[in-house]
């Protein structure tokens, strides 16, 4: 399948971690962990994304019982639509150096698309 041709919500993972700007860089270490993901994406009161918080953000932090995702986040992170291409995606991803990309779908977070979900795709692709 040619990847000019695939939607990307095809190959995202579908949002079911968030969390809010207020949470601490401990507790997201501990969802990160826990959930094995790369980041976790920072929604507003309404469940809009207003950034995403990477295991790299986490790495960089001082304290973490005390710093918060506000104080660390990516605000403004490189988002797509459901129907853009898994070739787009991946041009975002080479020329801006992002490991994650936010799916939006009516202004809410619909899911992420990462480096490993790329991945996936063409070790899956070329296996058919």
């Amino acid at each position: 399948m040619n990847p000019h041709e695939v939607a990307i919500s095809e190959v995202m993972t579908r949002v079911s971690i968030t969390a809010r700007g207020d949470a601490t860089i401990a507790s997201l270490a501990a969802i990160m962990t826990e959930r094995h993901v790369g980041c976790v994406p920072i929604v507003d009161s309404e469940d809009r994304p207003i950034g995403i918080v990477t295991k790299l953000d986490l790495i960089e932090c001082r304290d973490a019982s005390r710093t918060t995702a506000r104080d660390v986040m990516m605000p403004h992170a490189m988002t797509l639509q459901p129907s853009d291409t898994l070739a787009h995606a991946s041009r975002l991803m080479s020329t801006e150096g992002f490991h994650h990309l936010l799916v939006l779908e009516g202004g809410r977070l619909a899911g992420v698309v990462s480096t490993f979900d790329v991945t996936r795709w063409v070790a899956e692709a070329s296996a058919r």
